[in-house]
């Protein structure tokens, strides 16, 4: 498959300001080093619980955030500066959904200017043109056109998601950041948002990268999967390789806080999760440095790599090079 975005060492730190003269005595490790890449056609998803840096990093790749180091790379073009990303319109290309779909809609615009906006600012369709194309959006997201001219409070959560898609999809991008896009909807409209994503997908080759703490819908909508904790990766693999073979046991963690609907074997569930918790209290400290963050990523296999130290690698037989260092060489090729 060929690939579309490429992150490089990504790092997002906050200063944090005390004293008198407002100096600079620490920071906030937002993002501390990711390495990732997206294909084209393919749905990436990035797991992790609130404040893991997840959002950070599609702010970043969408131009709301400020990169502090590395390298965001789209069709071989670093689009860090935002003067790259005027040049080639790559705005266009990168759309994001919001978690919030009401605060992300204008409550002074109607569903028509809310749609039109990308399209005057990137396509330049003439007036007859464009309410086509608005008209095509409504239908491609399972709107009535009545709504044309409605505001985002007169509709249901699932329908102020579905705008906000429409949006993100009018100027066919390539790439679009999924930030929680069902995390605020009850279970029934997760599914009809769910499958939409995946209908157009498929229609347009869209990419995406699917932001969630709900490995359930991970499941159900990525082909690739990378595990955030404290800002950096601690497991990165295909879907079968975190969900079958998870190695860290953060990921650990995770997988068994996931709900079980199998009811007669509720106690043996139950015993578990407070089992994997136990590892957890007991063993966090061989997976995570002195100063609480996860050790540098090394590769298990090809499609898979997690947070370890290099005596862990030595002893589970694999190469003592981190996941970094090996994206850093190719980076620099």
């Amino acid at each position: 498959m060929t690939e579309l975005l490429r992150i490089t060492d990504l790092k997002v730190h906050y200063p944090i300001r005390t004293g008198f003269w407002n100096r600079i005595s620490d920071y906030v490790y937002a993002v501390d080093g990711v390495n990732f890449s997206i294909n084209e056609g393919e749905t990436y998803g990035l797991v992790g619980e609130s404040g893991s840096g997840k959002t950070t990093i599609g702010s970043v790749i969408v131009g709301l955030e400020k990169a502090t180091t590395g390298q965001v790379v789209y069709k071989g073009q670093d689009v860090t500066k935002a003067s790259t990303r005027r040049k080639m319109n790559y705005n266009r290309d990168v759309q994001m959904i919001f978690q919030d779909s009401m605060s992300s809609l204008n409550p002074r615009k109607t569903v028509y200017q809310i749609i039109a906006e990308p399209l005057r600012n990137f396509e330049h369709l003439d007036n007859n043109a464009r309410d086509k194309r608005i008209k095509q959006l409504l239908d491609i997201v399972g709107l009535p056109q009545r709504t044309l001219y409605q505001y985002p409070f007169q509709f249901s959560g699932g329908q102020r998601q579905r705008i906000g898609i429409a949006r993100a999809v009018a100027t066919n991008p390539k790439l679009i950041v999924a930030d929680e896009p069902v995390s605020a909807l009850d279970l029934s409209v997760q599914a009809q948002v769910l499958n939409f994503m995946k209908d157009i997908q498929k229609e347009f080759n869209i990419s995406y990268l699917f932001i969630s703490h709900d490995l359930g819908v991970v499941r159900h909508m990525t082909n690739n999967i990378a595990i955030m904790h404290l800002g950096r990766f601690v497991e990165i693999g295909t879907r079968d390789d975190v969900f079958e073979d998870a190695q860290h046991i953060y990921t650990k963690r995770l997988l068994a806080a996931i709900p079980e609907m199998d009811v007669e074997n509720r106690d043996k569930n139950k015993a578990h999760r407070l089992a994997i918790e136990q590892q957890y209290q007991e063993h966090h400290a061989d997976y995570y440095d002195a100063n609480g963050r996860p050790y540098p990523m090394r590769k298990l296999t090809d499609t898979h790599s997690v947070a370890m130290t290099k005596e862990q690698a030595q002893a589970a037989g694999v190469a003592s090079g981190t996941a970094e260092e090996e994206a850093l060489a190719k980076g620099g090729k």
